[in-house]
């Protein structure tokens, strides 16, 4: 690991540099070794605690792929927790955490696409509304496996109400209206006729191009919510009780969904 990086003034933004490759192997190969000693001697002991409560004596097949699940929600909910923790600690004090029209100002006079695309701004909000609804998603799932339905419906219907609101909401009405107009807004207001016509082109392509992934990453969340919105009704209909995730294969397996 570069020594630098221990130097670095982290509340300096800067621009994406080919060296910030070496740190992502780094963290790589940290969560890699992370998982394989928290699965071990956390997850595993946790799980035979609260999966197979003593004198149980059930199959042990159907067991062992409760225990799996549980560990692999542990983890999951272990990096979600994780990467919204960081996520709002870098940028609840910026101020385009508050106000979206710093998306494309600063620093100085710069105004977007004059600082090199900074998308990375609206990035960093985007995973802190998208991380917390997997939390309480994947300790559902624990609930779930442990017997403790009652925890499990709470847990679901965090997850639900924090979805609609954050990614039907907020994401929409704030993030894709930024993205959108105020972007342009702001552009049109601080350039002169002069640069716009130079570097047009440029822009709009890149204008389009990310807007189009956005506004395909809505229809995601849209298409995510009539499902989950389906569990939510049956479990009213099944007295509290979450059924079996719609989203699951053939095989019964709780895979969770990838934005």
């Amino acid at each position: 690991m570069d020594l630098k990086l221990l130097s670095r003034d982290w509340d300096h933004e800067s621009y994406p540099a080919s060296s910030d490759l070496w740190v992502l192997i780094f963290f790589a190969l940290v969560f890699l070794s992370l998982r394989l000693i928290l699965d071990r001697f956390i997850f595993e002991r946790v799980a035979r605690r609260l999966v197979v409560p003593r004198g149980h004596y059930g199959d042990s097949n159907e067991r062992r792929k409760k225990i799996v699940k549980f560990k692999e929600s542990a983890w999951k909910s272990l990096c979600s927790f994780s990467v919204e923790a960081l996520a709002l600690y870098v940028t609840y004090k910026e101020p385009w955490f508050k106000d979206t029209r710093c998306f494309w100002l600063g620093p100085g006079d710069q105004i977007w696409p004059d600082q090199k695309i900074k998308f990375a701004r609206i990035g960093s909000v985007i995973l802190a509304l998208h991380e917390i609804s997997d939390v309480f998603l994947e300790i559902g799932k624990m609930c779930k496996y442990s017997g403790a339905e009652a925890m499990t419906s709470v847990s679901f219907v965090l997850f639900f109400l924090s979805w609609t609101a954050l990614r039907l909401i907020y994401y929409p009405f704030l993030i894709l209206w930024s993205t959108s107009y105020e972007s342009i807004k702001v552009k049109m207001e601080y350039w002169d006729k002069k640069h716009l016509m130079d570097t047009g082109p440029n822009l709009m392509v890149f204008y389009y191009v990310f807007n189009t992934l956005l506004y395909c990453l809505q229809i995601l969340h849209i298409y995510w919510w009539i499902l989950i919105y389906r569990v939510l009704i049956s479990q009213i209909r099944a007295k509290g009780t979450v059924a079996k995730d719609i989203r699951s294969d053939s095989e019964g397996d709780d895979d969770e969904h990838h934005d």
